[in-house]
């Protein structure tokens, strides 16, 4: 017959194994609850008991870099961020946007830039000429962006035209043909760097925009959760961010929270035009700051 401590024994171990699975159920429970839904009480979580903060509001300066030497800014857009109203802003600066470089003291590009002194003249340029701050920025070269799109199994979305366009010099070929498909990272490159239409690189940034949106989208389904330590870990082999991995963290936590209508997607105003034989975008600076400051309701500047 068992005795009574054999007995005690066995209830302990019992115990024991109830609280591990309880423990385990909890901890699952709290996994799928923050990474499948967008349920309100995750900010607080995180707040309480991992010391989680909400960002504050600020802007992130994302640039493309193209592959000739200097390097320029093939891609320019300005990630605004309000956490308190919970909404972002991409906004796309046309490359050839024609802006008071500080360093040169002249006009010129905007991509110009970022050729004569890299990402630090980039964004002193922005600052000056929109009369905002960019605390942080984020560099990525189109290997790196080929990457991630593949580690993302593609993204689907709609060819608008046919599209084929070549560049010796660069040994860049674009090739693509209308109808919705899945684009690989390869074929992705092409569709947003794709710029010989009518519209130029205006209608190139709308197609930026709209693959961002599907990019968005993409990154937001569950099974893609498996891949975030090899997504992440080709993130930064292929960024230049000083953002700190506490930072993204914060931010990244926070996104998930947002639905596609906080989202907005907009381009600096202006108008194409010509000044002494060299083709400008010219921006309507006014508009311009107007539309960020409407954004915030708020001031906001330099400090």
């Amino acid at each position: 017959m068992e005795t009574s401590k054999k007995k005690g024994k066995r209830r302990t171990r019992s115990k024991f194994r109830t609280k591990i699975l309880f423990l385990f159920l909890g901890f699952f429970a709290g996994f799928v609850m923050l990474f499948v839904f967008n349920a309100p009480f995750r900010e607080a979580l995180f707040k309480k008991v991992l010391g989680y903060d909400t960002p504050e509001n600020t802007c992130i300066l994302v640039v493309g870099q193209d592959s000739i030497k200097p390097l320029r800014s093939d891609t320019i857009i300005l990630v605004f961020l309000n956490t308190e109203r919970n909404r972002i802003m991409l906004y796309s600066v046309p490359r050839d946007s024609r802006f008071y470089i500080p360093d040169r003291e002249r006009y010129d590009k905007i991509n110009h830039a970022y050729a004569f002194g890299g990402i630090k003249l980039l964004k002193k340029t922005l600052e000056e000429g929109l009369g905002i701050s960019i605390p942080y920025f984020v560099e990525v070269d189109y290997e790196g962006f080929e990457k991630v799109i593949d580690l993302l199994g593609g993204v689907e979305i709609e060819v608008e035209e046919r599209m084929k366009y070549q560049d010796k010099a660069q040994n860049f070929f674009i090739d693509l043909k209308p109808g919705r498909q899945v684009l690989d990272g390869e074929k992705a490159l092409q569709y947003v760097r794709f710029r010989a239409d009518k519209l130029g690189d205006i209608g190139r940034i709308k197609r930026q925009q709209k693959f961002l949106q599907a990019l968005l989208g993409k990154m937001e389904q569950l099974d893609n959760i498996v891949k975030a330590p090899e997504i992440l870990e080709s993130l930064r082999s292929a960024l230049v961010t000083n953002l700190q991995t506490e930072e993204l963290i914060r931010i990244a936590l926070w996104y998930k929270g947002l639905e596609e209508k906080d989202i907005r997607f907009v381009m600096m105003p202006g108008e194409p035009t010509y000044i002494e034989g060299v083709s400008y975008w010219k921006p309507d600076f006014e508009e311009a700051r107007k539309i960020i400051l409407d954004f915030f309701d708020e001031e906001v500047s330099n400090p």
